[in-house]
């Protein structure tokens, strides 16, 4: 029999969960088709989904005619299928993207409420993941992390839910599906970022939990069949390229850096930006629940599965050589858990006089909205980013300065709701206004549509396209041609000497030292777009 208690708390349940989805159409969906696709992320994965469709081999990635397996198959596979659904455009590429984004919301609820052991918790978890930019900028590009931070935290959250809760059999089969599912995205790391997870805690738990209860042989079963096939017959078609996957597509990269090299604290710095503001929050609850277990207070005790989970990432991410902002997602599911532990609190009748728990983390989140308005006045440029965009970027760090110190007013008041309710609207209308307002003006420069949109008129089928030591895949993708990358200057001399006209996206920088160095050379401009242009051997008079 249904008590009233059941009763009430099914009611807040479907009001909370409208609001969770309020927030994620207002965050995930709109515009998402827009924007054109972001060199060279999302649109090396969507020009190879376009040359796999052209060829009709679903089986082997291919990125300008060449076998890549820089990443698995089912981010392919979905892009893929949703092309077939609804056709090419930058909205089908970016919807399930948008759709895992929102399972994973759904995921976390059910971590935060199995973590917290309130449902309440679970919800607010929900929403503190919502409302954090990186998370919102990652669920809206068609790139592989969102998918990896959604099958991983399936994985785990199966088997913490067998292993707390018990439930059915198949929970563990579930997990292992997910985590099979997390390999194929991204390889060994699908497996690694659950393991190293779930290691840690089985150590830390000094093997309360028994390790049969998980069904390893079973898991290890499932986890073969939804995994194995793809790479068996990789291996038969190519042994090379499963070599080349593991050693220098994974390995390689965890031991030099592909990018840019970075400081030891930069996923510190990118956790701390990108989580805001509930990433103030985040000491204080580490120290907290790691204390509590320190001192064997149970009342934390589940508390530590997120706790370990977002420290095992961030060391890491932090030893890997190669780092960019989109590796520490997987961490944010938990990192959503953990900053729920204070603001719990907020919702609950406050303690009369007493001082209210994230008092600390308010101040500090003031110190850095200042921080971030002076940084902002202060500086002279972004770069090679606009003027334009530094206008868009002012008023949105004058706004979360006050927006944080009225939050923090209300906390010192006693009015912990309100400053709940400060924060998450405010930021909720910060990410807004910069998906609205800000990022469009980035366009030219982090997508080539614009550059291919204005030549695309003049090309002939048997002129050539070319991309000179560059490797924006966007151009390929919306000219709809495969190009060829001259990598030397002699090869792209050779190619304006001869007669057939090609068309060519390369830097500007690069473009105006060549001119500089070669100009007898035929090269004529025809547009630019942001750091680059695209350079014709034929007068456009002709």
């Amino acid at each position: 029999m249904t008590t009233a208690t059941e009763m009430n708390l099914r009611g807040r349940k479907v009001p909370g969960l409208l609001l969770l989805l309020a927030i994620a159409s207002l965050l995930l969906f709109p515009l998402l088709g827009k924007q054109g696709l972001t060199d060279p992320d999302e649109s090396a994965y969507v020009e190879s989904v376009r040359e796999m469709m052209d060829r009709g081999d679903w089986l082997v990635p291919r990125l300008y005619g060449q076998p890549i397996l820089d990443k698995p198959i089912l981010v392919y596979w979905v892009i893929g299928a949703s092309f077939q659904l609804f056709g090419k455009s930058e909205l089908s590429a970016r919807l399930p993207t948008a759709m895992a984004a929102l399972g994973l919301l759904f995921a976390v609820w059910r971590l935060g409420k199995l973590t917290h052991k309130r449902d309440g918790a679970g919800f607010l978890s929900a929403l503190v993941l919502l409302s954090s930019l990186e998370f919102v900028l990652m669920g809206r590009a068609a790139v592989t992390d969102m998918f990896l931070t959604l099958f991983c935290t399936l994985g785990i959250l199966c088997y913490a839910e067998t292993l707390w809760a018990g439930g059915s059999r198949l929970l563990p089969l579930v997990g292992a599906a997910c985590i099979g599912l997390a390999v194929l995205t991204k390889g060994p790391l699908g497996l690694l970022i659950p393991g190293m997870v779930l290691g840690a805690c089985f150590v830390a738990s000094l093997g309360r939990h028994r390790i049969g209860t998980i069904r390893p042989l079973a898991s290890a079963a499932v986890f073969a069949a939804v995994t194995f096939p793809w790479y068996v017959a990789i291996a038969v078609l190519s042994p090379d390229l499963v070599k080349e996957f593991i050693v220098g597509g994974n390995l390689g990269r965890f031991l030099s850096a592909e990018h840019r090299p970075q400081p030891p604290l930069y996923y510190a710095v990118v956790l701390l930006i990108g989580f805001l503001p509930w990433s103030a929050f985040l000491p204080g609850a580490l120290s907290r629940v790691l204390a509590a277990g320190y001192r064997g207070d149970r009342r934390h005790g589940r508390l530590l599965l997120p706790a370990l989970w977002l420290l095992v990432l961030l060391v890491f991410f932090t030893l890997a050589a190669s780092k960019l902002p989109s590796y520490i997602l997987p961490a944010l599911p938990a990192a959503a858990v953990l900053a729920a532990e204070p603001l719990t609190t907020w919702l609950e009748p406050a303690p009369p006089g007493g001082r209210l728990r994230g008092t600390g983390a308010m101040i500090l989140l003031v110190i850095l909205a200042g921080g971030m308005v002076l940084f902002a006045v202060e500086r002279q440029s972004f770069g090679s980013i606009p003027a334009s965009f530094k206008a868009a970027l002012l008023p949105v760090c004058f706004a979360g300065l006050l927006g944080t110190l009225f939050a923090l007013s209300s906390l010192i008041l006693q009015r912990p709701r309100l400053a709940f309710l400060l924060l998450l609207g405010g930021n909720v209308i910060l990410i807004f206004s910069l998906l609205l307002f800000g990022f469009p003006i980035l366009e030219p420069w982090k997508s080539s549509r614009q550059a291919a949109e204005a030549v695309r008129p003049m090309i002939q089928p048997a002129d050539r396209v070319l991309l000179y030591r560059d490797n924006r895949a966007g151009f390929a993708y919306y000219l709809g041609r495969v190009p060829e990358q001259p990598r030397r200057e002699t090869e792209l001399v050779a190619a304006a000497l001869d007669p057939t006209r090609f068309f060519c996206l390369m830097e500007r920088d690069r473009f105006e030292k060549l001119r500089a160095r070669r100009p007898d050379l035929p090269l004529y401009l025809l547009t630019r777009s942001g750091q680059s242009v695209v350079v014709t051997n034929r007068s456009p008079t002709e």
